[in-house]
Parts: structure tokens; C-alpha cells; sequence
């Protein structure tokens, strides 16, 4: 099974498939063109048509691009009731757990993706953030040691240090991260709803290669939210963006 790995923190890709019914094929083409309610739609038909761990997992990266965080991570739980080794649905549904706020679940399934593909880099740097967002610093320290390691990318593997340089030095900050808005009755109100929606906009532009407009909407997403986890989130994905680049 092919996939397409964006290296960036949080990302969700698309799960291929060797042997593709036509209506999955007509998703992953209305997908690739930005068209994510019509892709739903047709893989919804795919499901019907032919109840595959592909059908499944690729409505599932539709479902969260649309903002469906919760119906994203059920997709992929079907699609792991049929492809329960398929370590990239593993490492899809670890980043939507994450997002979630679901860092055990997350680090679940980082560590069984690693388990299947000793060599996955990513998947053992993201469990290290899971951790660190657990409180476990030394579990994550390790982490971040071990992907640092595993990262074939010299390009990679120097965001990677940096990043968890980085997150060493904040691991005595508050939980909402420096530079977080002050609160009080003078504070401006924050729209954390607006900009949870700026979040996935966020990441919708990155992975379509907009990366300067993936930058912008996430530091205004960052601006907006109100919430000590998902602002660390946030600050953990921003980072990684500029550092990666």
C-alpha cells in the first residue's frame, strides 16, 4: 500500500491502494483537486461500493479536512479493523488523537506504527510530543533522541534537533506556552472557535503546498485560541512548519 508522507507534525496522507474501485479512484482525483465535499461524497460511495481499509482511511483524511476530527478518527479505525498493520492509518490516527486532545491514544498508535516500521522517523519524534504533552519529558526526551537517529534527511533530522531543543526549554514554562494572551477582565476576548477553523484551514494549505499561507492562518490561529493544550499544539506545529523549511 503507497502513501504520500508530508513531513510536517500533525499531517494527515492519503492512503492508496493497489487495486482501486471506481468510485475511489473518482475520490482521490476530486480530492487532489480541492474539491473535499464532493470527495466525501464519493467516498462515502466507495465505503458502500466496496468497504476497503483505502475507501475507509482516505474518507477519513476527507472527513478531517473538512474539519470532522471525530468522524475522521473513526474512518481510520474502520480502516484498521481490515488493515491492522498498515502503519501509515496507525500514524494518521495517532495526529488526529493529538489533535484531539488525545495524547495516550496518540501515543498508542505511534508506538504501534514504530513497532511495524522501525525505520518511521516521524512517527517516534510525534510520540515524543505526545509524551511531552503527557508530561512524560524524559520518555519524550528519548523520543526525540531516537527519531533523531532514525531521520535519513540531513534537512529533517536538523528540524528535528532543533524542535526538540526547543521543546526542552519550554518543558519549565507554562502549559500556555510563551507569549500566551493574559487573562482578566481587560483582556480582549479570543474566538478560539474561529480559530480552530483557521487550524485546519492551516493545515489544508500546507498540505496543497501553500506553505505561506499555512504559516499565516496558523499564527492566527494561535493568536485566537484560548485553550493551554491546544495552543501548545499549535506553537509544537508552527515550529516544526518554519524549521522544516
Amino acid at each position: 500500500m503507497s502513501t504520500r508522507l508530508a513531513l510536517v507534525v500533525l499531517a494527515v496522507v492519503l492512503v492508496g491502494g493497489c487495486a482501486k474501485p471506481p468510485a475511489l479512484e473518482r475520490g482521490l482525483m476530486l480530492y487532489e483537486q480541492g474539491r473535499y465535499r464532493r470527495a466525501l461524497a464519493t467516498f462515502d460511495e466507495a465505503v458502500r461500493e466496496q468497504p476497503s481499509a483505502a475507501a475507509y482511511a482516505n474518507r477519513g483524511t476527507t472527513r478531517i479536512r473538512l474539519g470532522d476530527t471525530a468522524g475522521g478518527i473513526a474512518d481510520f479505525t474502520s480502516a484498521l479493523q481490515l488493515a491492522p498493520n498498515d502503519s501509515e492509518i496507525l500514524f494518521n490516527r495517532g495526529n488526529a488523537r493529538l489533535v484531539a486532545g488525545d495524547p495516550k491514544g496518540a501515543i498508542a498508535d505511534f508506538t504501534r506504527a514504530a513497532e511495524l516500521r522501525p525505520t518511521f522517523a516521524l512517527a517516534v519524534f510525534n510520540r515524543g510530543i505526545a509524551r511531552h504533552r503527557s508530561g512524560d519529558a524524559l520518555g519524550a526526551r528519548a523520543d526525540w533522541n531516537e527519531a533523531i537517529k532514525l531521520a535519513k534527511n540531513p534537512e529533517v533530522r536538523a528540524a528535528m534537533e532543533r524542535r526538540a531543543e526547543a521543546l526542552g526549554r519550554e518543558a519549565g514554562a507554562p502549559a500556555s506556552g510563551p507569549g500566551a494572551p493574559a487573562a482578566g477582565p481587560d483582556a480582549p476576548a479570543a474566538d478560539s472557535g474561529a480559530g480552530r477553523e483557521l487550524a485546519r484551514r492551516a493545515l489544508d494549505r500546507e498540505l496543497a503546498g501553500d506553505h505561506t499561507g499555512a504559516l499565516a492562518d496558523l499564527k492566527s490561529a494561535l493568536a485566537l485560541e484560548t485553550d493551554p493544550g491546544r495552543r501548545a499544539a499549535l506553537q509544537d506545529l508552527l515550529r516544526m512548519w518554519e524549521e522544516a523549511r
